[in-house]
């Protein structure tokens, strides 16, 4: 069990399975298991092994050289702890199972509470589970940097165990402490400023004085520097004998903040708990234009006065304000030693020295400063507090990476229930109308306050309009804008600011994002939209997350919100980039599906006029598809507005294979409908969007259905089609006959198609074509001769159709009674179909994997695989696959002496049947039901 295993990783690796210690191998399997604990609970794939354990010495095998390894780790370790999945491998660690996840949640633990003993108590708890270097003697680039990264945590921890200290007067208990982690690195300011203050407050001044010289001397022999503002403001106070004192305390600069403050309970808890810490504390609060950042800044810091009571300063920094430039650094510093009553003749001219005299004034008192509106991180920086009693709150557009913030907060949209309350509270509960109405207009507005806000303050000067009103105005999105801005501001001119703000090819991006078709966007389409390289794409993409123009809500993938879209709409567009854009979509949906099966289904054109990605691998055609269908579809859907016909057929019959795949089969119907409607007029367009449609339709709709499709595609089919396309349609065409009647009529045209592929030179439509014989022989119970033709099939190569032909030799071999060749078959079709994520295909496999270990009296595994067929079934529209999982499933519940279970599964393959005209599987389920019958 994974509750059973500990490690030790904040000094030797070490490890316990319960009470017994593990002997953890040679260098390298230690080195490897270290890898995976400093990243529990995660999948790490092979290469991304390879490339962190064996960096030093990369392997000639490449990723072959992991899975001897994991072996041995799991034969050491207790069971179910290293999982390996498709994605690579994870170990699998209980909450608390290491010593640094323990070190950690002690540090929260002492960061949060107020109790100055009880923090320190934590802290040091913490620093105790050090006891050496982290992984001494593990090799690595990797965990050189993750040893370096936590012997500087714990020496920032130390420190502020040290403040803790230091503020509960423990002066003279320090000194001994300091002394020795002084003289280990005597170029580390922070615990030579301690010591300095350890002395001082102990009444040893020449001793603090003497540190402050050697500390000096160092920095100047060994890196040419003097000492930092920090230490050189410790020691003008000491030589000053400057000991803090009471101030009167600042006045509250704090603006108003509004009436109408509604919901953000939890991002505000996390401000005002952020600003709680015990040492000092830089709470960055980014967000896009009208999220409301300032107001919950006002709000958290309201709050605070407790524990922030010498004084809550505010400066608006007015990094994106109408009219103003914003306010430098230096102008900032200036305003805030003044608020502190600092004499002018006083205040340096250098922005070092003067942020020096800042932070100095600071020390000793417990003030809260709220930097509004920063234009970026550069801006802040001089601004910091030094003391460990203040606090900085940050509220920017852009996120602050450049900031050394102790927490961060990137602020939403309201939800949907607290932009209506907003609404309420501005219009009056009279007002806001019935809950319908009040959602259709905050939704209309993006649940973005500002918007929120104007729209409100319109319909509250406005007493003859209704909510219905406002919102059929607002539903007209070339004019949504224009309603939720104002003369002096509004939701257009705060977008403009932001937009204004950034460099050009920032902004043309930007522009060029409003085109964009779907709802997300990834660095290759935007690359294409822009005619750019996809790296530059790619950085520009983050540039503009980093700007809180662009929502990032998973890795790779970019996309709006709805205003800031309408908003790039209304900007100077660049005709060509949505042609690319459609190009894009097309090439790059045709490589995902040659990917997924193996070939190309459908012929293009011409090549690629602009960048694709690389699909490697079944799964990065499937993940492609996953995340990218909707867009696909919705490309289709412009290029049909716009009047790129060719390009909707094209690229519909391309997903359109996709989506079957995946069993998305709403999106597949509209696919079909818009290929069959843009095809309108090309007889041979016509022709194959007829043929995907009855060749896909064929496990949903039915046999009969589908051939009266498939002969429609036919009589469309011009004289001088090419070879392969006849080929295609001739195969679907037999293989729909042999599914209503598996005669030698359907036979003969199945041999026909076999003909027409082979004149053609097409191995992957004659592998088709020999699976269609497989099953109709099958289907007539002559399971010699079709597995003959299964076999010859898998022999032409083709892996778009393997699992089913697998399946397939798996049914011959199990009605042939060669039952553990057929389970061999099976449990190859089962990776094959899970590799490439074929559900239909799976379904069968399955549901035949149940009946061969049924056959074995394996009465676990075959009613496992049994259960798994039908709830793949149920979640498809395939009746034909239903039949087959729920009579299989009740056959092994039979077998096994279960009538009473089986019973009901009998029954509703026969309902299917009936439906369907099925009368080998009537016979079938009739023969179950009579032999569960309690009168049997």
């Amino acid at each position: 069990m994974t509750d059973d295993l500990r490690l030790d990783l904040l000094g030797p690796l070490r490890g316990w399975a319960g009470e017994r210690r593990l002997d953890l191998g040679p260098i390298r399997q230690q080195t490897l298991l270290a890898v995976l604990a400093l990243r529990p609970n995660q999948v790490i794939s092979a290469d991304e092994l390879v490339e962190l354990v064996w960096s030093d010495a990369p392997p000639s095998t490449g990723a072959k050289i992991v899975p001897p390894y994991i072996y041995r780790l799991r034969k050491l370790l207790p069971e179910g702890v290293l999982v390996h999945t498709r994605d690579g491998y994870s170990l699998r660690l209980a909450p608390g199972a290491s010593d640094l996840e323990r070190f950690e949640s002690l540090v929260s633990a002492g960061h949060a509470d107020r109790d100055k003993d009880r923090a320190a108590a934590r802290l040091s708890e913490a620093l105790e589970l050090f006891t050496g270097e982290p992984f001494s003697g593990l090799a690595g680039h990797y965990l050189s940097v993750q040893r370096h990264r936590l012997t500087e945590r714990r020496l920032k921890v130390l420190a502020e165990r040290i403040e803790l200290d230091l503020e509960r007067g423990r002066y003279g208990d320090l000194v001994p402490e300091l002394v020795a982690l002084v003289e280990e690195d005597r170029l580390r300011e922070q615990f030579a400023g301690q010591l300095m203050l350890a002395y001082w407050r102990s009444g040893r001044i020449s001793e603090a004085l003497d540190t402050y010289a050697r500390t000096r001397q160092e920095l100047i022999e060994q890196l040419g520097v003097e000492p930092g503002p920090e230490l050189r403001a410790i020691h003008e106070r000491i030589l000053q004998n400057d000991e803090p004192i009471a101030r009167p305390a600042v006045r509250d600069e704090l603006p108003y903040d509004g009436a109408a403050f509604v919901g953000r309970d939890d991002v505000l808890k996390q401000v005002v708990d952020a600003l709680h810490t015990a040492g000092p504390a830089v709470v960055a609060i980014d967000g896009m234009a009208g999220v409301g950042k300032t107001a919950l800044a006002v709000r958290a810091a309201r709050q605070l006065g407790d524990v922030y009571p010498d004084g809550r300063l505010f400066i608006d920094l007015h990094g994106y304000t109408p009219g103003h430039e914003p306010v430098s650094a230096l102008q900032a510093v200036d305003r805030l030693l003044r608020t502190l009553s600092v004499p002018a003749e006083r205040i340096p001219a250098d922005l070092e020295e003067r942020a020096a005299l800042w932070r100095s004034e600071l020390a000793g008192r417990r003030i809260l400063v709220v930097l509004d509106n920063a234009p970026d991180s550069a801006a802040v920086r001089p601004l910091l507090a030094g003391g460990p009693r203040c606090g900085v709150l940050v509220t920017s557009r852009r996120q602050l990476t450049g900031l050394d913030a102790t927490a961060r907060l990137a602020l939403d949209v309201l939800l949907p229930e607290d932009a209506r309350e907003l609404l309420a509270e501005i219009v009056g509960p009279d007002r806001a109308g019935s809950a319908g109405a009040a959602a259709e207009v905050v939704s209309q507005c993006g649940h973005l306050p500002l918007a929120i806000r104007v729209a409100g303050a319109r319909l509250r000067h406005r007493p003859s309009w209704t909510i219905e009103h406002l919102s059929k105005r607002l539903d007209a999105e070339d004019r949504r804008l224009a309603e939720l801005s104002t003369d002096s501001g509004g939701v257009s001119p705060a977008f403009a600011l932001s937009y204004d703000s950034l460099p050009p090819d920032q902004q043309r991006l930007f522009r060029l994002l409003g085109a964009m078709t779907g709802q997300d966007i990834e660095m290759y389409a935007a690359a294409a939209l822009a005619d750019l390289d996809v790296v530059e794409a790619e950085d520009l993409l983050e540039q503009l997350v980093d700007a809180n123009l662009l929502l990032q809500l998973r890795p790779g993938r970019f996309q709006f919100h709805d205003l800031l879209r309408q908003y790039a709409r209304t900007l100077a567009p660049e005709p060509d980039a949505v042609r690319r854009l459609v190009d894009y979509y097309l090439y790059a949906t045709a490589e995902a599906s040659a990917a997924i099966f193996g070939s190309r289904l459908h012929p293009l054109p011409e090549p690629a006029t602009v960048r694709l990605p690389e699909f490697a691998s079944v799964a990065e055609g499937l993940a492609w598809i996953d995340a990218e269908g909707a867009n696909v579809l919705a490309t289709i859907r412009y290029a049909e507005s716009s009047g790129a016909l060719e390009h909707v057929w094209r690229t519909g019959l391309s997903v359109a294979s996709c989506f079957f795949q995946r069993g998305r089969v709403y999106e597949l119907d509209e696919a079909h409908q818009l290929s069959l409607r843009a095809a309108e007029g090309d007889a041979e367009a016509e022709s194959r969007v007829l043929l995907s449609i009855g060749s896909l339709g064929r496990y949903r709709l039915g046999a009969e259905e589908s051939l009266r499709t498939l002969l429609a595609a036919r009589d469309k089919l011009p004289e001088n089609a090419d070879l392969t396309l006849r080929a295609r349609l001739l195969a679907s065409i037999g293989y729909s006959q042999a599914k209503l009647r598996p005669d030698e009529e359907a036979l003969a045209v199945l041999d026909d198609a076999l003909q027409a592929s082979r004149q053609a030179d097409d191995r992957s439509i004659a592998a088709r074509v020999l699976a269609y014989l497989g099953v109709t022989y099958s289907d007539r119970l002559e399971f010699a001769q079709a597995l003959t033709a299964y076999q010859e099939s898998l022999a032409q190569g083709d892996l778009g159709v393997q699992p089913e032909v697998l399946n397939g030799i798996g049914e011959c071999l199990l009605e042939l009674d060669r039952v553990d060749e057929a389970v061999t078959a099976l449990t190859n079709a089962r990776d094959l179909g899970v590799e490439r994520g074929s559900d239909y295909s799976l379904i069968y496999t399955y549901a035949f994997l149940g009946t061969a270990y049924a056959r074995r009296r394996q009465w676990n595994e075959a009613l496992d695989f049994g259960r798994q067929a039908v709830e793949l079934a149920q979640d498809s529209d395939s009746t034909e696959s239903q039949q087959n999982a729920y009579v299989r499933l009740a056959e092994t519940l039979l077998a096994k002496g279960d009538l009473a279970r089986a019973r009901p599964h009998f029954a509703r393959a026969m309902e299917l049947a009936v439906v369907d005209g099925q009368e080998s599987m009537i016979l079938r389920a009739a023969s179950g039901l009579a032999r569960t019958s309690p009168a049997a």
